[in-house]
């Protein structure tokens, strides 16, 4: 229940500016700088589990598929399971938090993370491990969609870029100390351990939240979409799980574009039945807005950079000789990357009045120079040309994400927040796995022989770079003036 705040209303000003959407707290409570602070940091560190519960799940399963006796296609399946019920949940998970409570909601979520992974530690079975992963994939969609919709509430709208700079900034940082934590804990106590450090981390988690953030929810609750969360939810599993089987069985499988083409379909239907609907879970009339297209569009290919110099580089590194330790330590600098992006883009956007239009086109741009680089490679021992693309591109990555955020959360309403902010996670997974997808029949193209070589690597990478440069030219088109009016603010020229 949220508490209505009895103190009186404060004319506008430079000290109370409007938000989104108003939380529990008091006019002088938002106004306490250090209890701003201390609510970001914890709705952080909980949106970080989002990213590093699936870097624990990478180290630890292998593992996993050879002590609980997994052939390699239920392996396969269930290392994805998290993710595709994530996708599926995420309209469901923003609608329930904004009409029951988005901190409530975040809380149910960061617990049953946690609850979740204890199944998964302790599973003596395959299909028990499977149903730890499956409750991890809902408590993520309830918890990181209400991270993203509770940010509005406690910042003003033209500070949301410095918001979301703090937010992923904080967020990259433990995701790179739980990624570099996971491989010593499974090799001293082994890797159900993995699974024990998430649940403790998502407990201490959901406890701070508990103490530090505030409760906010939509005025008026809605009806229950059903039909529209079914629709949502079966059509993006079936374009995740499509572009996953992609991957390892290429795209002209069957499954694939069945897979794909039950997709297209069921997405089209949930479209057609939002627009249509008297009470619609997801306000479809936002994609006729600019911004908010191209903070989308932004989203898939920033996340398909990110993907694929990821999946490429370790696809040539580790073949060719170059030590496993040493080629986790080139990964890890795309995170430092992020961290130092993620500070620079916030603050940049709000002190230089940099518009969205600049941020998403130069972004694009900087993906495709990361990847571009890569065609000079001479060998894959060189780490230098991949440690500089994977930095540049994950500095990109986060140039990008904080306007991004701000447009998604400021452009939707203030009584759906929850379901509009479902719509960040649910590009991003589609464009990470597009990014796994692609990349490698793409330098296949370019390889003349059975495996990844350089001239491959480097001239597939280059391949993308011309697409993001096409795809730069197309947002800067988009958002030319007088094509950029937007509910969205966030204290920059559109």
């Amino acid at each position: 229940m949220v508490i209505k705040s009895h103190t009186r209303e404060l004319p506008p000003s430079a000290e109370t500016p409007a938000r989104p959407t108003e939380p529990s707290w008091s006019n002088r409570q938002l106004r306490n700088r250090k209890k701003i602070l201390a609510a970001m940091i914890s709705i952080a560190v909980v949106g970080s589990l989002q990213g590093g519960d699936p870097a624990l799940h990478a180290v630890a399963m292998p593992a996993a598929a050879k002590a609980l006796g997994m052939d390699p296609g239920l392996a396969s399946f269930l290392k994805s399971l998290g993710t595709v019920v994530l996708a599926a949940s995420l309209l469901g998970a923003g609608i329930i938090g904004d009409n029951k409570g988005r901190k409530r909601t975040l809380l149910a979520g960061v617990f049953l993370m946690s609850a979740a992974s204890i199944v998964t530690a302790t599973a003596g079975t395959a299909w028990m491990f499977g149903l730890g992963r499956a409750l991890t994939g809902i408590g993520t969609a309830l918890s990181f969609s209400m991270c993203l919709a509770m940010i509005p509430a406690i910042y003003p709208k033209s500070e949301l870029p410095k918001a979301f700079g703090i937010f992923f900034g904080i967020g990259a940082s433990v995701i790179v100390l739980m990624t570099s934590l996971s491989g010593t804990i499974q090799t001293v106590f082994g890797w159900r351990f993995n699974y024990v450090s998430a649940a403790l981390i998502c407990l201490v988690a959901g406890l701070i939240a508990a103490a530090f953030v505030p409760e906010t929810k939509a005025a008026k609750p809605r009806k229950f979409d059903l039909p529209g969360v079914l629709l949502a939810g079966l059509g993006l599993v079936a374009l995740v799980y499509s572009i996953g089987r992609a991957s390892s069985l290429g795209w002209g499988a069957p499954e694939v574009i069945g897979g794909l083409l039950l997709a297209a379909v069921l997405l089209a239907a949930f479209a057609i039945w939002e627009l249509r609907a008297k009470e619609p879970g997801f306000p479809m009339h936002l994609f006729r807005i600019p911004a908010f297209s191209a903070a989308c569009i932004a989203g898939v290919l920033f996340n398909w950079a990110d993907a694929s110099l990821l999946g490429q580089y370790p696809a040539l590194a580790i073949p060719a000789g170059v030590a496993p330790g040493a080629v986790s330590v080139v990964v890890a600098v795309m995170y430092v990357g992020m961290i130092v992006g993620a500070i620079v883009a916030g603050t940049a956007q709000k002190r230089f009045a940099i518009s969205n239009r600049a941020m998403f086109t130069s972004g694009l741009l900087l993906c495709a120079f990361g990847l571009a680089i890569q065609l000079f490679l001479d060998k894959p021992g060189n780490i230098l040309l991949p440690g500089v693309g994977l930095f540049i591109v994950g500095f990109a990555v986060m140039w990008m994400q904080n306007p991004q955020a701000a447009v998604i959360l400021g452009s939707a309403p203030q009584d759906q927040l929850g379901a509009v902010g479902a719509v960040k996670p649910a590009v991003g997974q589609f464009g990470f796995g597009l990014g796994f997808a692609i990349a490698g029949p793409i330098s296949s193209i370019f390889m003349t022989g059975p495996v990844l070589d350089v001239q491959a690597y480097g001239q597939g990478l280059a391949f993308q770079a011309g697409i993001f440069v096409v795809a730069a030219v197309l947002v800067c088109w988009l958002l030319r003036p007088g094509r950029t009016a937007s509910t969205a603010v966030t204290g920059a020229a559109q």
